[in-house]
């Protein structure tokens, strides 16, 4: 089967008339901390020391992929692509890749691609690459009725800053969550997209009024992220790796630092996300706080999230002296919109 007979043509996807049986979907067990638009195998190492633990291109040629297969497996690194460019002669190559997932289609509810094409595909894919995932990201959670088994894994991205509350960035991973646990796939692999880019240096939707838009803050990823997982994913991407087209490291240092910043923080709690036993929390009677707690290695590591606009008490449990700050400040209150990670001694 050749792989490089898939096209998109006018927002359609076209396949080759032979589809080989699908293998059976095996969920990994993983808590991906990934960047988005990595095309240059000398960034792989950069963004490796940030934090990240796997990255995405929208390269698809296979002497590109090559390269950033080689670099990535160097680095300790993971890959999601697509395979949309393969051919037979390069199957066998690309089988020992260090593959996350096969990067099916992006968007394919704004592209309006039919989930049976989307079905298609992935089932071509499964037949080449038995042993790899496959992944595909919606534009907004209640698509995921439409999509979420069309592939191993289902992605939701949600670019609120600064049109759109904070809070909606979770609301639309709390919506995929509960279609993929309606639909008979509660367990599901569901990776949210963190937005990491300014608005203005893409296309809008009203090209006829003012650009709006600004890179999110430090605290503004950190809330996407966290209030994400407590709504249910279990992976974490940032978009984008460039700024109108150049590496974010050299086009905008200052805005880079700040994806090290929440990233760095992220890749040390991951393997508790990863390896914990998730645990009920015991934060009650306030709907503004959120929370999730996990226990790993004898400790319990509680993520609490402030999702009002206004300041709001910390649950009393957290006050006592046992509980120390692991990520944020801990104070009687909790500031709008704001994340406090604490470690605690399973006693």
């Amino acid at each position: 089967m050749l792989l490089n007979l898939f096209s998109v043509i006018s927002r359609r996807i076209l396949f080759p008339l032979t589809v080989f049986g699908l293998a059976g979907g095996v969920y990994a067990e993983s808590f991906p901390l990934c960047m988005y638009g990595v095309d240059n195998p000398a960034d792989v190492k950069t963004v490796k020391k940030a934090g990240f633990n796997c990255i995405q291109t929208y390269k698809r040629d296979f002497q590109t992929l090559s390269s950033l297969a080689q670099a990535a497996q160097k680095e300790g690194v993971e890959l999601v692509v697509y395979p949309t460019k393969l051919t037979e002669e390069n199957l066998a190559a690309a089988r020992e890749w260090p593959i996350l997932a096969w990067y099916l289609v992006d968007e394919p509810d704004v592209a309006r691609i039919s989930y049976r094409d989307v079905q298609k595909l992935n089932q071509a894919v499964k037949a080449s690459f038995p042993n790899h995932q496959t992944a595909l990201v919606v534009g907004q959670g209640s698509h995921a009725k439409n999509y979420h088994k069309s592939a191993d894994v289902l992605m939701v991205d949600w670019y609120p800053v600064y049109h759109l509350p904070l809070t909606s960035f979770g609301e639309q991973i709390r919506t995929a969550k509960q279609i993929m646990a309606d639909g008979g796939q509660p367990e599901k692999p569901l990776w949210g997209v963190v937005q990491a880019f300014d608005w203005r240096e893409f296309k809008q939707y009203r090209p006829d009024t003012d650009r709006i838009g600004r890179f999110p803050t430090v605290q503004e990823m950190r809330f996407m992220a966290y209030d994400g997982v407590l709504e249910g994913m279990n992976g974490i991407f940032f978009f984008i790796f460039t700024s109108n087209g150049v590496p974010l490291p050299q086009a905008k240092p200052e805005h880079w630092s700040r994806v090290v910043r929440v990233a760095k923080e992220i890749s040390r709690i991951r393997p508790v996300f990863e390896k914990g036993a998730k645990l009920p929390s015991p934060v009650t009677g306030n709907a503004n706080v959120k929370a999730g707690r996990w226990l790993y290695k004898g400790y319990y590591y509680d993520v609490i999230v402030n999702r009002s606009s206004s300041e709001e008490r910390l649950p009393s449990e957290f006050t006592l002296r046992s509980y120390k700050a692991l990520f944020g400040v801990k104070n009687k209150t909790l500031a709008p919109l704001s994340v406090l990670v604490l470690k605690s001694k399973n006693k």
